[in-house]
């Protein structure tokens, strides 16, 4: 029996794009894995990992998670997806964290959305997020159920 290969992916885009709504469509289309960086920080974060801690120190100073933190993070993550097909949302984001997932994996697609900034702009205006959940809603096409 031949073991098809592995498929190792990545979407890009910037904040709004559809990253997150294109991802839910193509895992469950191909079967694959997401991993994304925005919900494993978030969910570090509410466990008050030591990652977890140390994003937020970042975050609450309103500076980026440096990248070395997040590489650690998201390839740590990574080895235990080792036998799956799998997409990878909101990283890399910088040279150096390309770099250094290229070192432990082969990607074999990127896909990269292109999308008018008009419309991010529409996107995020009516974007709100449940700091408790990290559920994020549209108020226009996905609004939460109570106010």
């Amino acid at each position: 029996m031949v073991v098809p290969p592995l498929l190792r992916a990545v979407i890009m885009g910037p904040p709004g794009s559809g990253k997150g709504t294109i991802s839910s469509r193509i895992i469950k289309h191909f079967g694959m894995k997401h991993l994304s960086s925005g919900d494993l920080l978030r969910d570090n974060m509410q466990k008050k990992t030591e990652v977890g801690i140390l994003a937020k120190s970042y975050i609450d100073q309103g500076q980026l998670i440096p990248d070395d933190i997040m590489t650690r993070l998201m390839l740590n993550e990574l080895k235990g997806l080792d036998q799956y097909n799998w997409l990878l949302d909101g990283f890399p984001r910088t040279v150096a964290q390309a770099e250094a997932l290229d070192k432990e994996c082969q990607i074999d697609t990127v896909i990269d959305l292109d999308v008018p900034f008009e419309t991010i702009k529409c996107r995020l205006t009516a974007r709100w997020i449940h700091p408790a959940s990290g559920r994020v809603y549209n108020l226009e096409f996905s609004p939460p159920k109570v106010q």
